[in-house]
């Protein structure tokens, strides 16, 4: 219990705190409104409190009853079902059986959706019986109540990165780094990103940084020993189709051509709901080997999470495509996926077309370097 509380402000939801999370979620107006107006569009024009009174039903049918984060999990996975059978043309995934069940694992992975990449590690998981992540969420994904609420819920935890002065920043450094391996010593394994960020330009590169966060709470042991007690294992997911690649395009050529990005507010949220729900064609997701060398730095342990997540991405035609245009060699589109991608293609505004292509073409020339 002392060491939950010395967690509080970074740690999920325990058991003990779902039923009362909960019953706040069900009254939050908020909350009600999002679903209304993503699951009934038209009723939410015409009257917002009509909207929210089948999506208030349909939540306390689901989850009125809950009382543990496990149960929580039951029900989201159906819900997880549903949106691969709705949003991709197929998922697969592999690698499972280079895990021990008894064992606990940071899984490391290149980042492509906010909430997907975690999501499909989970229901790979589930499906084969294993236990769920607690999941590494930055600290501008919780700005929302009931999003911060859900995604505790889920077992996320918090990674505070818009601390500000050295002493915050090496004391929040310090508590993730303690988090992660009491985590682990417990049997919880841990997802987190290769990078602060999604990787908006489709490179896939681990941040050595992430590396020595993950060493800081054993900082004095010998660090080859404080890898391997961490059972890192790399994870690459791969998806045909991005539902934010619009997006992440006009936000790098923002980039370009004014030195930065201002994000409106409530951006984040909105590009997690457009993830989640935006068609994503073929998915694959590929469970790397455990790191169980004798690593003398962090430089090697980022080189060989690389290594292992460039080696296990998955091609799709338009990620040659992409290139093949990059390069001069004006191809057609392939009948395969002209239609779709046409359509995104053609909503991509001109200034934004060259990191758009990029975006599918990197992949090519990330898995060219294994």
């Amino acid at each position: 219990m002392e060491i939950e509380k010395f967690y509080d402000d970074i740690r999920p939801y325990s058991d003990s705190e779902v039923s009362e999370v909960l019953a706040r979620l069900l009254r939050d107006i908020n909350l009600l409104n999002f679903l209304g107006r993503w699951r009934y569009p038209i009723l939410f024009k015409l009257s917002q409190r009509l909207a929210r009174i089948p999506v208030g039903v349909s939540l306390k049918r689901r989850f009125g009853r809950i009382r543990s984060v496990r149960g929580f999990q039951d029900v989201v996975y159906n819900y997880v079902t549903q949106i691969i059978e709705e949003t991709t043309s197929n998922f697969e995934y592999s690698g499972v059986e280079n895990l021990d069940p008894k064992k606990a694992y940071l899984f490391v992975s290149n980042h492509r959706d906010i909430a997907g990449d975690s999501m499909l590690l989970d229901y790979a998981l589930y499906t084969s019986g294993l236990d769920t992540v607690r999941i590494a969420v930055g600290d501008n994904l919780v700005q929302v109540g009931f999003a911060t609420d859900l995604m505790k819920l889920n077992k996320s935890f918090i990674i505070k990165r818009s601390e500000e002065g050295a002493k915050k920043v090496y004391s929040a450094l310090l508590k993730s780094s303690q988090y992660i391996q009491d985590s682990l010593s417990e049997g919880q394994s841990i997802w987190i990103a290769q990078s602060e960020g999604r990787a908006k330009d489709g490179m896939d590169l681990t941040e050595p940084a992430i590396i020595k966060m993950f060493t800081l709470a054993k900082r004095k042991q010998n660090f080859a020993e404080s890898i391997r007690e961490l059972n890192i294992v790399p994870m690459a997911i791969s998806y045909e189709y991005d539902p934010c690649d619009v997006h992440k395009a006009l936000e790098l050529a923002t980039i370009a051509n004014e030195g930065t990005y201002t994000k409106p507010d409530g951006e984040d949220l909105a590009n997690l709901v457009r993830g989640l729900g935006g068609f994503k064609g073929r998915v694959a997701l590929k469970i790397g080997k455990p790191l169980t060398s004798d690593f003398l730095s962090a430089d090697e342990v980022a080189r060989e999470i690389d290594r292992q997540i460039k080696e296990n991405l998955v091609l799709f035609p338009i990620n040659h495509w992409a290139l093949s245009q990059l390069e001069g060699d004006k191809k057609p589109i392939d009948d395969h996926f002209s239609d779709y991608f046409s359509e995104r293609l053609s909503v991509c505004p001109e200034k934004a077309r060259p990191y758009f292509l990029r975006m599918y073409a990197n992949p090519v020339k990330n898995k060219a370097q294994v």
